[in-house]
């Protein structure tokens, strides 16, 4: 096996550990933001802007709003959603 192979195998196994980290990361970020949230009763003005966002347009464009400007999963955006219908 030739040296770019291996140096080449080397990379990619490096770059896919790096890609597991980062999910891992992730998915504890979303945990402490949903933790943090319920605390703090920050779904109530989550609740507000979806309420005026739904107004304006229709259900699918508010989750996808309110996933792009809050970082929320979709999960989370359509409860919001579902509870101010």
């Amino acid at each position: 096996m030739p040296w770019t192979d291996i140096s080449s195998l080397i990379i990619m196994l490096v770059l896919l550990g790096e890609c597991f980290i980062l999910m891992r990361k992730n998915s504890v970020l979303k945990k402490e933001n949903a933790r943090l949230l319920k605390k703090y009763n920050g779904y109530d003005d989550l609740k507000n802007e979806a309420k005026h966002l739904m107004e304006t347009s229709t259900e699918l464009k508010t989750i996808k709003a309110l996933r792009e400007k809050h970082g929320l999963s979709l999960v989370d955006a359509k409860n919001i959603v579902d509870s101010v219908k």
